[in-house]
This record gives C-alpha cells, structure tokens and sequence, in this order.
C-alpha cells in the first residue's frame, strides 16, 4: 500500500494556513513549547499518562536538543452563507505536533513503525498509531519513557500533577507541557486534536534521506478522505 502524503503536513506551521470542512473553518497557527532532548536517537510517542506504547518507534533519529512545535487549530463554525461566527470564541485544537531535527524541506515522508508492524498488511486509509486515552499525547526518548514510567509506577500523584501543570498553559480547549525528568532528558506532552482515539506518526526525509522531521497527526484535518492507495 502507498501513501500520498499531503502537503498540509509543512504549511500547516506557516502563518495563515486555513481550510473548511464540515461547515467549520480552520486556521492553523504554529506555536514552538520547547526543545525536546533526545540522548538514544529512539523515540516514543504516546499518551503519557495511560503509557500504551512504551516501545521506540524503529527508526533511529538524531540525537540532541530539537525544538517540538504545534499546529493550533481555531475551529470557528460558519454560517449558511459561508461567513464565520464572529461573536463566538474559536475552540482551539492541537492538529498536528512535530520535533524539527533540521530546517531542510521534507522531500518525502514515510509512516512511523514499531518493531511488528507490517505496512504491506494496510488497506488504503489504514495506518498504525498510537492509542490515546487521557486526550494528550507525547514526544519523549526512550531514556525519558523508562523515567517516567518509574515515576508513574512509584507515585499515584504524578500524573495528576502533570495534567496540573499542563493547566498552566491552558486555553479552551488546548494545552501544552515540556516536562524536565532529570539525568539529561525530558518530555513534551500536548492535547491530542479531539481527544481520545488513535493517532499515526510520520518521518519527514529530506532529499539526501535525512531525518528532518517528526509528525504526529491528530486528523483534524480529513486528508485520507477520498485518497486511494497504490
């Protein structure tokens, strides 16, 4: 099965990306939370809070401090004439979050895998993700993941003293936390899009096949809709 990767998935972090759908608008405003150490080059998305996925994905990133940056979607529904209600707040949304290893284009961008699976086995549409059960995902090392791991199995609190302070950032209906975990590494924790779900990871290459980007979709946007696999 091939994919046809869209191109939201770049200019979706430049300023005035804007689509409608499902008689909702959608303006895509980029925000940086922070650099994420990454020590092992083996990386982790998940839920933190939940902790379905603990394994690395299989490919190997750069190692280093890269900055994680989301795509905010301001959801604002639209009249019968096509014109957006004003007099209302926009419902803010985490549509998309990516690590920047490089400022390179993407040149093609291929779906995050763990050890078992097998991409031959998808239908079109279909994709491998990460479960999301506590309306937040991550990006964290694989040195960062055991660290909280322990600390979630050591104290009951924690992860209520994480949702906590991701209160600090919040704003109806989205927040955000770089979490240090100490000894060299940390985690970035972010609402996930709608909420609870399952959620596909992609690996930008540059032109050489560098490492220059990962993605993880939150699909606010309905690109797979209508796409057909080859």
């Amino acid at each position: 099965m091939r994919q046809h990767y869209p191109d939201f998935f770049e200019t979706a972090f430049t300023e005035g990306f804007r689509t409608e759908q499902h008689n909702y608008e959608y303006r895509l405003v980029p925000q940086e939370i922070g650099q994420l150490q990454v020590p092992t080059g083996k990386i982790v998305a998940n839920d933190p809070l939940v902790m379905f996925e603990t394994e690395p994905f299989t490919e190997t990133f750069p190692t280093g401090s890269f900055p994680v940056q989301l795509a905010i979607a301001q959801v604002t529904p639209l009249d019968a004439a096509g014109a957006t209600q004003g007099e209302m707040e926009p419902d803010e949304r985490v549509a998309l979050a990516r690590i920047v290893f490089a400022d390179r284009p993407v040149a093609s961008w291929k779906m995050a895998v763990w050890e078992n699976s097998d991409v031959t086995q998808l239908a079109a549409n279909e994709f491998f993700g990460y479960g999301v059960d506590a309306g937040t995902g991550a990006f964290m090392d694989e040195k960062a993941c055991k660290r909280l791991e322990s600390r979630l199995e050591q104290d009951e609190a924690f992860s209520e003293a994480l949702m906590a302070e991701m209160d600090q950032t919040y704003k109806h209906t989205r927040s955000w936390l770089v979490k240090d975990m100490g000894d060299g590494c940390n985690i970035a924790m972010f609402s996930s899009g709608w909420g609870d779900g399952s959620y596909a990871s992609y690996i930008g290459y540059d032109a050489d096949g560098q490492i220059v980007r990962l993605l993880t979709d939150f699909y606010l946007v309905d690109w797979m809709e209508g796409q057909e696999g080859e």
